[in-house]
């Protein structure tokens, strides 16, 4: 039988490996269908999704048993009333081009607490060569993952990055001192960030 994949499946695993030892409390922003909130249910002792789409965590719900120490919200990150420093952990996947890219870092940032660490899969406007042959192959390989697995479709809103992997870069180097930005295959990028413990 086979497995389901998509380009954001694809950085479950890289994600849950930098989890820190211990996770109290882990949010998983711009959730979905909350299939990385449930994963993350195994190495954290809290998990919050969260995400503005109601009826995609509904059905969700419907799909399986969500785990018992994973809770959904509905909202807005930007505005949501969570406390500063209340996550040891904070996810985003394919959400952040959704949301004003500086604000939203240093929201996240606040959010954490000292030595959390926060994790960014997303995507990233295509401009000059290396952008341009990294779409190409990760095309390729995508036409091939699809042979042997099962794409699932995504259900989250469909919109084109503005900021190129430059500007999210130096937005990143400004904001978050240290974060690792990496162009990864899938038209995708990641950056990793620990908040400095004082």
């Amino acid at each position: 039988m086979k497995s389901e994949w998509s380009h954001n499946i694809e950085y479950h695993r890289d994600i849950l490996f930098a989890v820190p030892p211990s996770c109290s409390r882990a949010l998983d922003v711009g959730c979905g269908e909350g299939l990385l909130t449930k994963k993350l249910a195994g190495c954290c002792d809290q998990v919050v999704g969260l995400d503005l789409d109601s009826g995609v965590l509904t059905a969700s719900d419907k799909a399986e048993t969500r785990p018992a120490n994973v809770t959904f919200a509905v909202g807005d990150i930007m505005t949501y009333p969570f406390l500063p420093g209340s996550f040891t952990f904070l996810s985003s996947v394919a959400t952040l081009h959704h949301l004003p890219l500086e604000p939203a870092l240093v929201r996240f940032s606040e959010l954490l607490a000292p030595g959390g660490v926060l994790v960014i899969v997303g995507l990233y406007r295509a401009d000059g060569l290396t952008d341009a042959a990294f779409s190409v192959v990760g095309l390729i390989a995508s036409q091939a993952k699809r042979r042997f697995h099962y794409f699932r479709e995504t259900s989250a809103p469909i919109k084109e990055p503005q900021q190129t992997l430059k500007e999210i870069a130096k937005a990143a180097e400004r904001l978050l001192p240290a974060s690792h930005v990496r162009r990864r295959f899938y038209f995708r990028y990641s950056l990793v960030w620990q908040k400095p413990q004082k």
